[in-house]
Parts: structure tokens; sequence; C-alpha cells
């Protein structure tokens, strides 16, 4: 069965994404599907079947190709 259904997170407290800004918020579905968003940088990244370990790492590698 097929789920619709993601997680809302923002990165604030736990800092899930220690490379990204605090104004920075993302969803995580089944297979580790991301959708980052950063108002900040005014961009929108989509990742799909990610491990969880590198999600930071694909965030980083985006924001310092800025």
């Amino acid at each position: 069965m097929f789920s619709e259904y993601m997680n809302w997170f923002l990165n604030t407290d736990q800092k899930m994404l220690p490379s990204a800004p605090e104004s920075a918020f993302f969803h995580l579905g089944a297979g580790t599907n991301m959708v980052y968003v950063d108002p900040e940088h005014g961009i929108v990244v989509v990742a799909r079947w990610i491990d969880r370990n590198a999600m930071d790492g694909i965030v980083k590698k985006v924001l310092n190709a800025f």
C-alpha cells in the first residue's frame, strides 16, 4: 500500500540538518524521500530514496554550490 503521508520537521531545536539554517523546514516520507525548503536561500530540493544519514550532506552540497 502506498502512503501519501509525510512528516513535517522544523530545523530548530534538534537540528536534524546542521548545515541548514534554522529557517529551513522539510518533509520526510517513506523510503527517506525528502522535500527540503529553504526560504532564506530561495531553494527547494527534492531527494528520493536516499539514506537518512546522507540528508545533511546533500543539503550542505547544495548550499555550497551557491
